[in-house]
């Protein structure tokens, strides 16, 4: 029983982290928008961005 437990907390873990990836993922397409529109406000937009990306991990 001790086995399964193991293998089914790991394949969590995995998902998760495959979640983080991908979120993170998504996040830096956002940044590299926001910095090719160009902008003051979008550099603190990005900014905000990244430290939600942070706040992820």
């Amino acid at each position: 029983e001790e086995i399964e437990e193991k293998e089914i907390e790991e394949k969590i873990e995995e998902e998760i982290e495959e979640e983080i990836e991908k979120i993170e993922e998504e996040i830096e397409e956002e940044i590299e928008e926001e910095i090719e529109k160009g902008g003051s406000s979008n550099e603190e937009e990005a900014e905000t961005l990244e430290r939600e990306q942070e706040e992820a991990r």
